[in-house]
């Protein structure tokens, strides 16, 4: 649905919604805003933050507008305010000024005391300041209702890792070329995925974060990824089934070859 004043996308794979006011920013002439208890950090990515009783507040607004309509979900696990950041420069590049704009008010979710992330894990809002209530421009909803529990079994370390993170075609690849292959972080966590796909079960991944180092061609990156830690095997054992079980989450399909790197 649309209109001038706004829209709303509603995915019903999932039962995510998008919801957007166009008009919350009319009559803005620039993007700088002015936040009641907003203050300087020594964060150099948040230079402009809100102290922590503005942040609670902005929360607990956020609460009181989405828990009625059903756009946030009991298991939530983490609540942060981000503020974006604004700059002006002068017509050399030189910085002039800085402050807030608009905020972000984002809720985390995790179950069984393991966090849940990916696309479909999120409920955030946008927020404009107002006297009183801050006005909403818009809220993106990707949780979707969990159900009972199934069990899977895992064995041991070595086959978790060997469903995705050590078959990694693409990064074999790179190790074949003469690079080297860091794990820098390994994260057991569940994965939603994105509102508009359908997914019937969370399943445990690796939330896999590394680098590539310079080869004989000089390209050297970072990268981050999910990965499986079941494999499809122990799914069918446990009688679920589901095309996001037999690839790689991030859409890599897994190599049966003998582990990539190690």
């Amino acid at each position: 649905m649309a209109s001038k004043q706004g829209d709303i996308t509603f995915f019903h794979a999932s039962g995510g919604v998008w919801a957007r006011d166009a008009m919350a920013t009319q009559g803005a002439t620039t993007e700088l805003r002015k936040w009641d208890g907003q203050m300087e950090s020594s964060n150099d990515a948040q230079r402009v933050v809100l102290n922590p009783d503005a942040a609670r507040k902005l929360i607990a607004q956020t609460r009181e507008l989405l828990q009625p309509l059903g756009l946030i979900g009991k298991e939530t696990a983490t609540e942060a305010v981000q503020l974006d950041q604004v700059a002006q420069l002068d017509a050399k590049g030189k910085e002039i000024s800085h402050g807030a704009g608009q905020a972000t008010i984002k809720f985390g979710y995790a179950v069984g005391g393991i966090a849940v992330r990916g696309a479909g894990a999120k409920t955030v809002a946008f927020a404009e300041p107002a006297t009183g209530q801050p006005r909403f421009a818009g809220v993106f909803h990707g949780w979707r209702t969990v159900g009972k529990d199934t069990a899977v079994k895992m064995t041991s370390l070595e086959e978790a890792l060997g469903a995705g993170v050590l078959t990694d075609p693409e990064l074999e690849q790179y190790r074949l070329a003469g690079h080297r292959i860091a794990i820098t972080r390994l994260e057991l966590v569940y994965l939603a995925l994105p509102p508009f796909m359908r997914q019937s079960h969370l399943f445990p991944t690796f939330q896999v974060e590394g680098t590539v180092s310079e080869g004989p061609r000089g390209i050297s990156f970072h990268f981050a990824r999910f990965h499986h830690a079941a494999p499809p095997a122990a799914y069918a054992a446990a009688d679920l089934y589901g095309p996001y079980l037999t690839v790689n989450p991030d859409g890599i399909s897994p190599s049966a070859a003998k582990p990539a790197f190690a």
